[in-house]
């Protein structure tokens, strides 16, 4: 039989998982230096087609000191978040509709899958024809991008659930709706929350592709405006303020995602992010 943790096992264990994260983020910041440093030297090599990284940090505060980031942060987000809550908001519901019913199942179950190996990406310019420049069309291909990895996900993690869980349920008089919102949720949340962490980057890769092919504002409208005009360090700056937009995104999501999944049993691995 399991013992259970003793106050000088507990206090053990505690700072292992201090020394866990400090290692951790130790050596994340000697890859940041690392790749820094290589950024630098490839711009010396090469100054006509690379940037360096300070450069593109100066040009970044530039564009926040005369407000110009806020205005291209702001649309960029706009479709993307607008986007993302309505391709992973249909792929959330629609799995627990679609499994009610076997037979309903058994006929999606293929198209799903033909349509998830649409390339979202090479439907851009018929969108941009249907919907204009506008935020519209990025909002489509941002949903289109994400609705699949959220349906897949979820529509798993319902598969997960065993049939003699759902049967011993049944037997204590839990009816579909309690069962869909008490097991099979509960059972799909973690996969879930991993299709958002992917679709996540994908979301703003999406509205980054609309706003280069046909835009007015945006941070991919900026880094294509920039190339336009020989501006290299417009464009790195650009690549820049994006990978720093999905990194403080990404550990935003990643804080709810601990907060919603606190029920559940912490890992190791979980320091990770």
């Amino acid at each position: 039989m399991t013992q259970p943790l003793t106050n000088d096992a507990m206090a053990k264990e505690q700072p292992v998982s201090t020394r866990m994260i400090s290692r951790l983020a130790l050596v994340r910041t000697l890859v940041a230096v690392a790749l820094t440093i290589g950024w630098e030297l490839a711009s010396r090599a090469k100054p006509e087609l690379i940037a360096g990284p300070v450069e593109s940090a100066v040009r970044l505060v530039e564009l926040a000191a005369s407000g110009e980031m806020i205005a291209m942060v702001t649309i960029t987000l706009v479709e993307t978040l607008g986007g993302l809550a309505i391709g992973a908001g249909l792929g959330l519901v629609l799995p627990f509709l679609v499994q009610m019913s076997p037979r309903l199942t058994a006929v999606i179950a293929p198209f799903a899958q033909a349509a998830v190996g649409i390339p979202k990406l090479a439907l851009t310019p018929i969108l941009i024809l249907w919907f204009g420049i506008g935020v519209t069309g990025k909002i489509v291909l941002v949903a289109l991008m994400t609705f699949f990895m959220a349906f897949v996900a979820t529509f798993a993690g319902i598969r997960s659930v065993g049939p003699s869980l759902i049967r011993t349920v049944a037997v204590f008089g839990a009816g579909r709706v309690e069962i869909a919102r008490e097991v099979f949720w509960h059972a799909a949340q973690p996969f879930v929350w991993a299709a958002l962490r992917a679709a996540l980057p994908w979301a703003i890769n999406a509205a980054l592709v609309g706003e280069f092919l046909a835009a007015e504002q945006g941070i991919g409208f900026y880094i294509h405006h920039s190339y336009n005009i020989a501006d290299m360090t417009g464009v790195y700056a650009g690549i820049l303020l994006t990978a720093v937009l999905v990194v403080a995104a990404d550990a935003l999501l990643g804080a709810v995602q601990r907060r919603v999944l606190a029920w559940q049993p912490q890992r190791s691995s979980d320091y990770q992010h």
